[in-house]
């Protein structure tokens, strides 16, 4: 396999896992947490979710062609 397709699945992963502590950090603030920032946190997971189908939409890509 491509050592860049071998990078975007690392990435793939890397973003998962960053998705979910954001996500437990919605569901359960840290003390002292404003609206606003859990507000930002919100748009910022909606945004890495939008990254990760696009990056899977790639390496889907460049396995299967």
């Amino acid at each position: 396999m491509q050592k860049y397709i071998e990078k975007m699945k690392n990435e793939l992963e890397e973003l998962k896992g960053r998705i979910n502590r954001a996500e437990k950090a919605i569901e359960n603030p840290p003390y002292g947490s404003d609206p606003n920032g859990i507000d930002l946190l919100k748009k910022q997971v909606r945004a890495m979710r939008v990254y990760q189908e696009v990056l899977k939409q790639r390496i889907e890509y460049e396995v299967n062609k």
